[in-house]
């Protein structure tokens, strides 16, 4: 909110631009247009967005872009490196690193979308209310059906990989699908009644650390892997359409979380930092990634099941147990971060009164967010029963939204807001996402979903 100063300065300097007190309270549409209305109205604008960061994108509350990064690696470093030896063998080495690079450099883009379009509109909260001011009721069903429908689908993918490390963890129990299942909602559900993200990011480091175990533990073993007959591994693999593609979309997913991107910048301090958060974090993934992925690729080969998670695969002993609780702890607190993002969807969707922080502090607005909270812990677990397709779940979810959203749809909401500022290569950039994202997207579904049918059919 803007002080007293910073009020008078700027009604100082749209009067001294030739604006009257009278034209810069009363609304535009409201206004007599006269002689000179166009050449102030475009003073009045240049003026407005010149001093507008200064008042409205700083706010005292809110998070530095350093905990947004540990809130963005919390939400995206993680399950996507459990799939990667599976993703470099279904793809081999000279399409798999070109993917990753490709999709390092998409989200470092992505960050700049996103923190210029929050910094040109700063009253908005939500992505639907970006589509409404580029393209109107027609932006606001484009988030509808693609990102909004892929938060839906986020939960899932944690519940499940919950329920894979807490099974791995109790191996000697042989616990059921049903029981870590249930288990894993039983520890959810306190965690997602919390509905601040301040507070969520201060869980989502101990997130990040837990995954960094995992990862260097599972890069560990495998590497120190014995008796095993290493198969060759290939520049190129030769496999089915739908395969690659599903392995593709699995490299999306390791980049993927755009879709809980505008909860994230909402809660900061400074919005045009965002950009920062989402370059760092970007670089910290790429290396792991590109390590984890290698590694796994020249030990195991292309022969286990892709299926799974890599940590399910490996030998059982003391340092698996580390290795899956390192899992399970980054995944219950990612789960919590994507529970939380669920929730304040589906409360800014059915029952907007409900947006304030106010009104959700209340008796009855607690009661909504908890009972939002069973359903979405319902829904995932008796998805992830029920399919319980790691990797080619990840790639739908991946296909649905998480393309759409990290690429088509800001580049789309910048190019009608924004084109003017932006130099004829970055469009030109812009003009050529978007239609390859969403032709990868559609492709992704289809494929996806055929692989999960055939998956579904062949276990049942």
């Amino acid at each position: 909110m803007a002080t007293q100063t910073e009020t008078e300065e700027l009604t100082q300097l749209l009067l001294g631009s030739g604006s009257t007190a009278d034209e810069i309270t009363t609304p535009a549409s409201q206004r007599i247009p006269n002689q000179q209305a166009s050449t102030s109205s475009e003073v009045l604008q240049d003026d407005v967005e010149a001093v507008a960061p200064k008042l409205s994108h700083t706010s005292h509350t809110g998070t530095h872009w350093v905990f947004t990064t540990f809130i963005l690696l919390g939400d995206m470093f993680g399950l996507g490196t459990l799939t990667l030896p599976a993703d470099f063998a279904r793809l081999g080495w000279a399409v798999a690193l070109p993917v990753i690079g490709l999709c390092a450099l998409g989200m470092l883009y992505s960050g700049v979308l996103f923190g210029r379009l929050a910094t040109h509109l700063p009253s908005t909260r939500a992505f639907d209310q970006l589509g409404s001011a580029a393209f109107g009721a027609h932006g606001k069903r484009m988030v509808y059906a693609t990102v909004y429908l892929t938060i839906l689908f986020e939960p899932v993918i944690f519940h499940l990989t919950c329920m894979e490390s807490l099974q791995q963890m109790l191996f000697s129990a042989s616990v059921s699908q049903i029981a870590a299942g249930s288990i894993v909602a039983f520890i959810i559900f306190p965690l997602g009644l919390v509905q601040g993200i301040e507070e969520v990011s201060a869980v989502a480091v101990l997130g990040t650390v837990g995954m960094l175990l995992a990862v260097i533990t599972a890069t560990y073993k495998l590497w120190s892997l014995e008796h095993i007959d290493l198969t060759p591994t290939e520049l190129v693999h030769h496999g089915q359409f739908n395969t690659t593609l599903v392995a593709i979309m699995d490299l999306v997913f390791t980049y993927g979380g755009q879709v809980n991107w505008m909860r994230y910048i909402t809660g900061m301090r400074h919005r045009s930092q965002f950009k920062y958060a989402a370059g760092v974090t970007s670089a910290f993934m790429t290396v792991l990634y590109v390590i984890m992925g290698s590694v796994g690729y020249y030990r195991l080969g292309s022969v286990f099941d892709f299926s799974r998670p890599v940590t399910s695969i490996l030998p059982h002993d003391t340092w698996n147990v580390v290795m899956n609780a390192g899992v399970f702890v980054h995944c219950i607190f990612a789960y919590q971060i994507n529970l939380n993002v669920w929730a304040d969807m589906v409360l800014h969707v059915v029952a907007p009164s409900m947006n304030d922080s106010s009104a959700r502090g209340t008796a009855s607005g607690r009661l909504m967010w908890a009972a939002v909270i069973v359903i979405g812990i319902a829904f995932s677990f008796a998805v992830s029963v029920f399919f319980p397709f790691f990797s080619i779940v990840m790639a739908l979810i991946a296909s649905i939204g998480d393309l759409a959203a990290a690429y088509a749809l800001p580049a789309m909401f910048n190019l009608k807001l924004l084109g003017h500022r932006m130099p004829f290569w970055e469009k030109l950039v812009c003009y050529i996402i978007i239609p390859v994202s969403l032709v990868l997207s559609g492709l992704g579904v289809y494929c996806s979903l055929a692989s999960l049918i055939h998956e579904f059919w062949q276990r049942h």
